[in-house]
């Protein structure tokens, strides 16, 4: 008889983790709990013991880092640990700095509005004897998820007993947090991105849509993070086609109204730029992560110049297929004013 029980329990074991494992919630945890854990080994390296001089010369102070240690990923991903490890320090009443400097410096484009979060160079310490490193998984996008990711990040950040709490994160529970006033607080455009938006809202107008699509690397035209194989030639033309038809609808239901159009893809916009009622920022479209040596101002303009423009828009689509991902970019931008946000399954 306990033979039978042990074989009854070993199957039910097994079917259980069969089940747990096709689960794609969990199986995003697994990913996201082996990244946070990746990061750390990763941004450790850079660390060392025992700087003199830096013991006691600070309060406790949260900074969340950019600096190229790990991949950090695109600008929504960056972003929404940003605004996450800043509502936590809200929360706490610690002191919250941003070290934006890889692969360019923040303040080139978003400069601090009603909260300076600036911090020299110098006064970042990379010292385990001074600074601790949390990294938090990134987690899936469910409401439980957020909730659980705040109270660990409140919690780690709380019992740390280090003058300086470095966070590597893109965690998403500023969604639940006031995502928007947080964005408020902590950034304006630099004035020579002010300068660029004013000139696009003169060409636009006020009442306009926006339509987004990230096709990484479906097209054969952008170099992502993720690896994505590109279509066969005739399956291009087929995905493509789908895509320009999807703006025309748009079009044909807001028919008074411009359509500005956001992509990674050259292709897209080139084939969607000869319909007169579209709107394209010029520009090059590139991925934080992905190495360059060009770090000009105009290389990564264009990403924040459409991330405003997008949130600006009266009402914000994102065109998702099995080639066209659910890029959070245009989520996010729609967060910044709380304006409407569409998906387009097709």
């Amino acid at each position: 008889m306990s033979t039978l029980l042990v074989r009854a329990f070993g199957y039910i074991y097994r079917q259980a983790k069969r089940a747990l494992y096709a689960n794609r919630y969990f199986n995003w945890y697994i990913f996201s709990r082996n990244l946070s854990r990746l990061w750390y080994e990763t941004a450790d390296k850079h660390y060392v013991d025992g700087i003199a001089g830096h013991e006691g010369s600070m309060n406790k102070t949260v900074v969340f880092l950019c600096n190229g240690f790990v991949e950090h990923g695109g600008w929504a991903d960056r972003l929404k640990g940003i605004l996450s490890t800043y509502a936590v320090c809200k929360d706490l009443g610690v002191d919250f700095r941003l070290s934006f400097t890889s692969p360019f410096p923040l303040t080139d484009y978003l400069v601090p509005n009603s909260y300076d979060w600036t911090i020299p160079a110098d006064e970042v310490i990379y010292d385990r004897s001074v600074s601790e490193i949390i990294t938090l998984e990134i987690g899936s996008e469910s409401d439980w998820q957020g909730r659980r990711q705040y109270a660990l990040l409140k919690r780690r950040i709380s019992q740390s007993s280090a003058r300086q709490i470095h966070v590597y994160t893109n965690a998403h529970f500023a969604y639940l947090r006031g995502f928007s006033a947080l964005f408020d607080e902590l950034f304006k455009p630099s004035e020579r991105l002010r300068l660029s938006l004013d000139k696009c809202s003169r060409e636009l107008g006020s009442d306009y849509l926006s339509v987004s699509s990230r096709f990484i690397g479906s097209l054969g035209d952008f170099a992502d993070t993720q690896h994505a194989d590109a279509l066969p030639q005739p399956l291009r033309r087929q995905l493509l086609d789908r895509c320009v038809a999807q703006v025309r609808q748009l079009h044909d239901s807001h028919p008074g109204s411009r359509i500005l159009v956001c992509s990674d893809s050259i292709t897209f916009l080139g084939a969607v730029s000869s319909l007169p009622y579209t709107y394209i920022y010029n520009g090059r479209m590139v991925h934080f992560d992905v190495g360059d040596t060009d770090h000009s101002y105009e290389l990564y303009e264009k990403t924040f110049v459409d991330f405003f423009l997008i949130a600006n828009a009266s009402h914000i689509y994102r065109l998702e297929t099995r080639w066209v991902r659910n890029s959070g970019f245009p989520y996010a931008a729609a967060k910044i004013y709380d304006h409407p946000f569409h998906s387009i399954r097709f």
